[in-house]
Formats: structure tokens, sequence, C-alpha cells
């Protein structure tokens, strides 16, 4: 099971902030993410530490800590917005990745297993692993909303709630063990195996068919011959 990497995302965790996840897939070249935490309960033990934070989270995931007081030059990090004041403490993560590094997204990576992601043309697909690992890490999470801003035709997924293209699933601790995400568009997941060439196919069969003739031919000359 992977270990929580970036302090960030065990601080909301750890507090049962209010968290809201974001998605833009809307754009074909780019994809949006991001991460909202809002805790407005002064009396937490730990308002002071989200008001407060400053330090640089990796947006590529690792499964060693990504979450430090300088950046590294050649390593890509979220935008950190510590929009918080005496009453609220309020923090914006967000990062835009390419569609080919969007798999390797942190926060995606750091809740579930895994991820299988496809998103081109007007073909989508994305698919989680069923766990949702941080309730089973950090005791005192309650929910996380998840949403997927989307401008494709979407035929299957398994969201709670879709609000014109906006699909939203609502993890908490009761579904967590059975919460995967799935959206997609694409009927069959194997029409992006490769397929068998049925010119090569055909004679196969007849070859097998033929074999198959031959022995029983061969087994009643045999049976004749001995009878006589």
């Amino acid at each position: 099971m992977k270990k929580i990497i970036y302090l960030s995302l065990a601080l909301f965790l750890l507090t049962g902030c209010t968290i809201k996840y974001d998605l833009d897939l809307t754009q074909s070249d780019i994809i949006k993410e991001q991460m909202e935490i809002d805790e407005d309960d002064t009396s937490n033990q730990y308002f002071e530490t989200i008001k407060n934070y400053n330090g640089n989270i990796r947006a590529i995931y690792s499964d060693q800590d990504s979450d430090s007081l300088a950046k590294d030059p050649d390593l890509e990090y979220y935008d950190v917005q510590n929009n918080s004041d005496e009453t609220n403490a309020n923090l914006v993560i967000d990062y835009t990745f390419s569609n080919e590094d969007f798999p390797n997204s942190n926060i995606i990576n750091t809740c579930y297993d895994r991820v299988t992601y496809y998103n081109e043309n007007d073909s989508i697909d994305i698919n989680t692993s069923n766990e949702f690992l941080c309730f089973d890490k950090y005791v005192s999470a309650q929910n996380v909303d998840v949403n997927i801003k989307i401008n494709k035709n979407i035929t299957n997924h398994n969201a709670d709630e879709v609000n014109g293209n906006i699909y939203t699933w609502h993890l908490n601790r009761n579904n967590a063990y059975n919460k995967p995400i799935i959206i997609s568009n694409i009927e069959n997941q194997s029409s992006f195996e490769p397929k068998e060439d049925s010119s090569i196919k055909l004679p196969i069969v007849l070859m097998i068919l033929l074999g198959f003739a031959i022995f029983i031919i061969g087994l009643f000359i045999y049976k004749n011959r001995k009878y006589k």
C-alpha cells in the first residue's frame, strides 16, 4: 500500500477538512488538476499548521518524500496558494499536466494503487482501482468530493452526481473500500488490444480440420486392413 508522500495531503486527511478535487479535461492537450483544502475550525490543532503552510509539493508521483522547503530545478511542483486568514485556513493546490504526464499525478497515485487513463480524440477512459487508500491511512478523514469536467459524450460512468458536463463522486469512510472512479465512452476496452488477422486465422482452422480428416481416414484404413 502506497505511503502518503506529501504534507499537505496528510494534513487534510488528518483534520477532516472540507476537500474538493477538480479535474478539467475539456482541453485536448492539457489537463488542469486542482485540490482545495479548507478548514474554518480555529480550535482544531492543525488549523495553524495549515494556515502557515509554505512547503513545495512535487506534481509527479514518487514513492520518496516529495514535500520540501526548497525546490529542485529539475523537478515539477504544484502551485500552492495559501489564502488563509485568522478565521479560515485555505490552501489551493493546482498544476497543469500534459495529456501524457497526467497518469503520473501525485495526488491521484497517492490515493489509488492503479490508474488507467486514455484520452485521445473523441475517446476517453478513466478507471482506478477499487479502494480509496487515503481513508485507510488517516482515520480522521471523513469526506472527499471529486469533480471531473469533460466535454465528451460519456456512455459509462459510476459518478454519484452529474451536473451538465461535471461528474461528481462523493467519497466517504463507508464507501472507500469499493469506490473506483470510472468514466468512459469506450464500449469495449479490448478494442485497444491487437486484433488477430482473420485472413491468417481462417487457413489455420482449415489446416486443423484437414489434419483431423486425415487422422480419421487413416484410422479407418488401419482398422479395415486389420479386419481383413
